[in-house]
């Protein structure tokens, strides 16, 4: 039964998730929820289970126990082409494939517009950045992106993650890579989703990934230590 676009609300009930093929969770029991214009930074220590979440999240990993509700509805319950074009995911390794910048934007879509992507470069603020290359938008990359740095092959991503105005974006550790006008351009992208009602998880090691967030989350050792209001949780947990 295929089920409306989904909105931008999120339920995550008593989520417990570990990688494929094994039986010890990364991630145990967390609980939260976010609503339209939300941007959480999800920040901890490594193997905090910050990049578990992010694949739960955007239905890469499936749950051992409890459910990802979008928009009221468990995520196996979306067909899957419905739920890719629902979310927006960076990876950690983001990775572009054979074709040009515009096919990967677009994920090689066969109806993409011109203007579908080019917007959803925009909103990732990474068109003037596109246009720099040899060939802009019409420039080839070759398997895994070797024509491009590394920061370029971060930001083309998040313009992948933009497209097709999802109501939930999944980044994980997207200023990695980045220099300073790289971060600022991310920290942009990051304010034109929330003012557009998407809901944005940010999951970073660096301060500079706070900065458009309104929401902070804690992990540690896999459990969720902190979630609210970035300065009460910043303050009451982090300064102390």
């Amino acid at each position: 039964m295929p089920l409306p676009r989904p909105e931008a609300r999120l339920e995550v009930r008593d989520l417990t998730v570990a990688p494929p093929g094994e039986t010890t969770p990364t991630l145990r029991g967390v609980s939260f929820a976010a609503g339209a214009g939300d941007a959480v930074a999800v920040i901890g220590p490594s193997a905090s289970g910050k990049s578990t979440l992010a694949r739960a999240l955007a239905g890469v990993w499936p749950a051992m126990r409890g459910e990802v509700r979008l928009s009221g509805a468990d995520l196996p319950q979306y067909d899957r082409d419905q739920l890719g074009r629902a979310l927006g995911y960076l990876p950690q390794d983001v990775v572009l494939f054979s074709g040009s910048v515009a096919e990967n934007v677009s994920r090689f879509d066969a109806q993409a517009t011109p203007e579908a992507i080019i917007s959803a470069a925009q909103q990732a603020a990474a068109h003037e950045l596109i246009l720099g290359l040899p060939q802009g938008y019409d420039t080839t990359l070759t398997e895994g992106g070797g024509r491009v740095s590394g920061g370029q092959r971060q930001r083309i991503g998040l313009a992948r993650a933009f497209y097709g105005d999802p109501a939930l974006l999944i980044l994980d550790e997207p200023n990695a890579s980045l220099d300073d006008p790289g971060v600022q351009a991310l920290n942009r992208a990051i304010a034109t989703a929330r003012s557009a009602g998407r809901i944005v998880f940010v999951m970073s090691h660096r301060p500079s990934a706070l900065a458009e967030c309104n929401l902070v989350m804690i992990l540690d050792a896999g459990q969720l230590r902190a979630f609210g209001p970035r300065d009460e949780v910043l303050n009451r947990f982090v300064k102390n």
